[in-house]
């Protein structure tokens, strides 16, 4: 006979661990049941709407280092959600708000109550950033963060995504060099001290010196930590961020100065979980092109990198069989393009990515940008990128389909303004879509499998300035949670 007692007391384990684990959105109260013994799937969407969401923003990126240089700058955030009719199910006549919340005292730094609209702020103070939803505006909630610098050595250009936290995190970049730094920012959006630990792979195997390092992140603020000061020296990092008693938001901010020659800024986020099947959307063309891979496990790895282009998949001879030694990170150079392109990682161990790429002036000290963009999971359901203040630049919407065609809507802007359009994309194949001068870049997949990212680039000065923006799903629905039976 079952005893009941024991279901209730494992089912209230499994709900507040599960509270624990979603963070920013809420838990629905819709349970699945396994059989005695048996355990139910993973957290999955159910059927009920969210009525309130979050998403997090790492802040003024180059700020609050200890041993690094502070640069000054401006942050802008911006937060909307979808037009009416973008997510399916949605009330038509829903009201609700979307605000932004900066720093430990959740100071209020802009709200709005219309539907589609961005709001949007600056900040220039070392504090993380909540973007918040509630009431009807929490499904399809997406915010991004943009940091630009002009002028000098530091110049570069970063636009971020917000991201949900998490309980484990990992970033991809990040280099050697005298003048080649790199921050992880970690943020912690909860109402209690979370516990972070950093362990970091490079080219010789784990680093030693990164394997004791743990920090305790205060509610509602984040800790800025130097690579160099946990992994001196290491050529080639992938940094693995994991959380007790909560969960965090966290990037790997970087800055590339070569000799006087600035070679540009940017925000690394969090890759897809190690898996033999990978997707790196987003490649752009223009420069040198790296991929970073990254064995987590203890056994070498044999994978066959692939070209996702616009005309197809295409496989290099040199990239048909390459070997990731166990617990260590390898930088594959890639074949340039005419056109953007994902790239398809297949391996025989699970394995973690990101790519990264540049554009540099042809004149002069040849100063330039750079973008790392991750493997990231295939889009489930709305998906969106927000421009703000970024006028003057091209953009461009970067589709890759996996092993069968699919197909998008994607909405251009918002409200009347806004320009919807259905595209298609090859099997293994890669879509550019001009987003002109949109201020946000919405996708709803709606078949087949798609990952994608919006490139924005332009020229200051004769200098090439350049960030990719990965795509992920917006927090939608609630989560429905599993719940197993034991005997007593």
């Amino acid at each position: 006979m079952t005893n009941v007692s024991g279901m209730v007391r494992v089912g209230a384990v499994a709900l507040v661990a599960a509270g624990l684990a979603v963070g920013a959105t809420r838990v629905s109260g819709s349970v699945q049941l396994a059989t005695p013994g048996e355990q139910a799937g993973l957290p999955e969407s159910s059927n009920v709407l969210l009525d309130e969401a979050s998403l997090v923003c790492p802040g003024q990126q180059r700020l609050g280092a200890t041993g690094l240089r502070d640069v000054e700058g401006t942050v802008t955030v911006a937060a909307a959600t979808p037009d009416q009719g973008v997510v399916a199910g949605a009330p038509a006549d829903g009201s609700g708000t979307v605000a932004l919340l900066g720093g430990p005292s959740s100071t209020g730094l802009a709200q709005s109550s219309d539907r589609g609209e961005a709001v949007s702020a600056g900040t220039t103070a070392p504090d993380v950033v909540i973007a918040r939803a509630r009431g009807a505006f929490a499904p399809g909630l997406v915010a991004t963060q943009v940091w630009r610098h002009t002028g000098d050595d530091d110049r570069g250009l970063a636009v971020t995504p917000c991201q949900l936290p998490s309980s484990d995190v990992w970033l991809v970049g990040g280099g050697a060099g005298p003048s080649r730094t790199e921050r992880v920012i970690v943020s912690n959006p909860g109402a209690n001290a979370v516990s972070v630990s950093l362990e970091v792979l490079g080219r010789g195997g784990p680093v030693d010196a990164a394997g004791d390092r743990s920090i305790s992140i205060p509610p509602l603020s984040r800790e800025v930590v130097s690579l160099d000061a946990v992994a001196p020296d290491e050529a080639g990092p992938v940094v693995h961020v994991t959380a007790t008693g909560g969960v965090v938001s966290a990037v790997l901010d970087e800055q590339w100065i070569l000799g006087a020659t600035g070679r540009g800024i940017d925000d690394s986020t969090r890759a897809a979980s190690p898996s033999t099947d990978l997707v790196v959307p987003g490649v752009e063309t223009g420069g040198g092109i790296w991929l970073r891979l990254a064995n987590p496990g203890t056994t070498e790895a044999l994978a066959q990198v692939r070209l996702l282009t616009d005309k197809g998949a295409v496989q290099p001879e040199a990239l048909r069989a390459v070997r990731v030694p166990a617990g260590s990170t390898l930088d594959v150079a890639i074949p340039s393009n005419a056109a953007p392109m994902g790239l398809g990682v297949r391996s025989d161990q699970p394995l973690v990515a990101a790519a990264w790429t540049e554009r540099r002036a042809t004149t002069g000290d040849q100063m330039g940008d750079f973008a790392w963009t991750p493997a990231t999971p295939a889009l489930r359901g709305v998906a969106g990128v927000l421009l703000p203040g970024l006028d003057g630049t091209t953009k461009r919407l970067l589709l890759t389909a996996g092993s069968a065609p699919a197909t998008a809507q994607v909405r251009l802007g918002s409200g009347d303004g806004a320009q919807v359009s259905t595209v298609d994309v090859p099997a293994d194949s890669t879509v550019a879509v001009d987003a002109k001068d949109a201020k946000g870049v919405w996708v709803v997949p709606t078949k087949g499998t798609l990952r994608g990212a919006v490139s924005v680039a332009g020229v200051d000065g004769g200098v090439p300035f350049f960030s990719v923006a990965s795509l992920g799903d917006a927090p939608v629905r609630a989560l429905s949670v599993p719940v197993r039976q034991v005997r007593n």
